[in-house]
């Protein structure tokens, strides 16, 4: 099964820019909600160490304001 995800070039600027604030972290998680039927929300996260722990920060790239 292929999933395919269509984001605005400025959201991916977005996700660039969340990426570059945290240059320890290795990889990107890009997570796509379309269960309301009417457009996706589209969340960037990363997993990095803060002070000895693991954490993930998750940032909100495209919310309901944008449909």
């Amino acid at each position: 099964m292929t999933n395919q995800v269509t984001v605005h070039r400025d959201d991916l600027e977005a996700i660039k820019k969340f990426a570059d604030k945290h240059p320890k972290s290795e990889w990107v998680t890009i997570s796509v909600d379309s269960s309301s039927g009417i457009g996706s929300i589209v969340k960037a996260s990363i997993v990095a160490i803060v002070d000895g722990d693991m954490v993930e920060c998750t940032k909100t790239i495209v919310d309901e304001s944008s449909w």
